[in-house]
């Protein structure tokens, strides 16, 4: 209940019925929304065309709203939506670049950045991105023209996207809400790859499990980069089983389908995506124990948590595959990951400046183990990029403790902490396969969580700082005392990191 006066409206503690029913029904079309990627998901899978149309559509409407839309972060919704749904592409056969969802990224924040008046670009991505260039001219020539193409779009396509996103979202102010839309678009079409997963096992008309990698129970596509994507989908769940202003239903629905995620991802005998997932949790579990209130939550969720894995989920999942399970998550070999690192060093030790270029490293791991390419980033980047990569690696690494750092509150630094931890995580066991570790990275340069006021784009005109799209008015003269929660939707600024926006 608002009561409106000279000083603007003031809350009296009570909450207006408006209010709730506004609250049910955000969650009922959230939870439709989410839903509605089941059978979708299932049906794409079935039909490649229908792949293909729906990546073509969801980036032509995301460039349409980055072209001609007055609110920048519907881009960063769109981005987020194609880094979910971009294994679900892959593992539908989509008539598509394999680095559509890297490149498709990269196209949507550069338009948008085109937009922005006296734009002012962040620094040390674009040195990050700039040090492995060189190495490009030796993968020139060495390689074929077409063979150097692939090799330099499969191996920098991730920086190329990492560097596109943390420019853009370094001009971003992410309020609670715009924040946690940006991880329903993202979280949605995982729930589908979960579904796709889930539709080949209860389909399957026979399905054995060993001690590897599980294809049938990956939806017939690559278990490494189906398992990481839902272990992406568990962190995100997890986040919104945090959220202490969320509907208590709302939190329960996430809490399922996090058990979901990490069933699906366990399935599919690929540990990486539970690895990922759990070390992200942990390192905001690092920052949420600092908050009284956030502390309390954390302990329930992992009670629960555990009571569920332990008496439901490990149980049935331990029928399902006989047993294989348990002796496979026992297992601790690396699956020659460690093979191809010793190979990486070694190539590194004999060419510590420039290295061998991208991709050629990958037809020098035959001598030692098999033609294969990377699966741990920082190793390629040594035997590719010399000492280049070694100091593109340290800059990355800086940025993200820097992002951390400066975020206000211990769950601002919990969310950067989470984001930037999984994409490290992922980076180490699927190299940068796919577009999601440069988003994550990319969105810790946003200032998350902020709180921003209605006041926020007079005083940013007062200091010189241009917005990019207008910011919702308030019905008062003075901003209502909630504003805090509502956040002002759409500003976008080009201040540096300690001025109105972080990066």
């Amino acid at each position: 209940m608002y009561v409106e006066g000279a000083q603007g409206a003031r809350t009296i503690g009570i909450k207006y019925p408006a209010r709730a029913r506004a609250g049910r029904a955000g969650l009922f079309v959230a939870v439709l929304f989410v839903a509605g990627h089941v059978p979708a998901a299932i049906l794409v899978r079935q039909v490649g065309q229908f792949a293909t149309l729906h990546a073509l559509l969801v980036f032509a409407f995301g460039l349409a709203i980055a072209v001609f839309g007055r609110k920048p972060m519907q881009v960063g919704y769109v981005a987020a939506y194609i880094t979910g749904a971009e294994v679900l592409w892959r593992m539908s056969d989509a008539q598509l670049p394999w680095e559509f969802g890297k490149y498709a990224i990269v196209v949507l924040f550069v338009v948008a950045l085109a937009r922005v008046p006296r734009l002012r670009l962040p620094a040390p991505p674009l040195i990050y991105l700039a040090l492995l260039l060189p190495a490009t001219l030796l993968t020139l020539t060495n390689l074929s023209a077409q063979e150097s193409r692939q090799q330099i779009s499969f191996n920098l396509s991730g920086p190329l996207a990492l560097a596109a996103c943390a420019a853009f979202f370094a001009h971003v102010k992410l309020s609670r809400a715009e924040l946690y839309r940006l991880f329903l678009m993202l979280l949605a079409p995982v729930v589908g790859i979960a579904s796709v997963t889930l539709f080949g096992v209860v389909t399957a008309a026979s399905l054995s499990f060993g001690t590897g990698a599980n294809s049938s129970a990956s939806g017939g596509f690559g278990p490494n980069q189906v398992s990481a994507a839902l272990g992406l989908g568990a962190l995100v769940a997890f986040w919104f089983v945090m959220d202490a202003k969320a509907d208590w239903r709302a939190r329960g629905l996430a809490f399922a389908t996090m058990l979901l995620m990490i069933a699906q991802s366990a399935l599919t005998f690929s540990r990486g995506g539970l690895y990922d997932a759990a070390g992200a949790i942990l390192l905001a579990a690092l920052f949420l124990l600092r908050s009284p209130r956030a502390r309390m939550t954390l302990v329930a969720f992992v009670a629960l948590l555990s009571v569920a894995t332990y008496f439901f989920v490990m149980p049935h999942l331990d029928a399902v595959t006989g047993g294989a399970l348990f002796e496979r998550f026992q297992d601790t070999s690396l699956t020659g990951r460690d093979v191809l690192i010793q190979a990486d060093l070694g190539i590194w030790l004999k060419n510590p400046v420039w290295g061998v270029g991208p991709g050629r490293s990958a037809l020098m791991h035959l001598a030692l183990f098999r033609d294969s390419a990377s699966h741990t980033e920082f190793s390629r980047m040594l035997a590719e990029h010399g000492a280049l990569g070694l100091a593109s690696m340290l800059l990355l690494c800086a940025m993200a403790l820097r992002n951390i750092s400066r975020a206000r509150g211990a769950t601002s630094r919990a969310v950067a902490a989470s984001l930037a931890g999984w994409g490290f995580l992922f980076m180490l066991n699927v190299a940068m396969r796919t577009v999601a570790p440069s988003f994550l990275i990319g969105l810790t340069f946003a200032r998350l969580l902020a709180e921003d006021e209605a006041g926020d784009a007079q005083q940013a005109r007062a200091r010189g700082v241009w917005t990019y799209a207008a910011v919702d008015s308030v019905r008062a003269p003075a901003p209502r005392p909630d504003a805090t929660r509502r956040g002002v939707r759409g500003l976008f600024t080009r201040s540096s990191v300690d001025g109105a926006a972080k990066k």
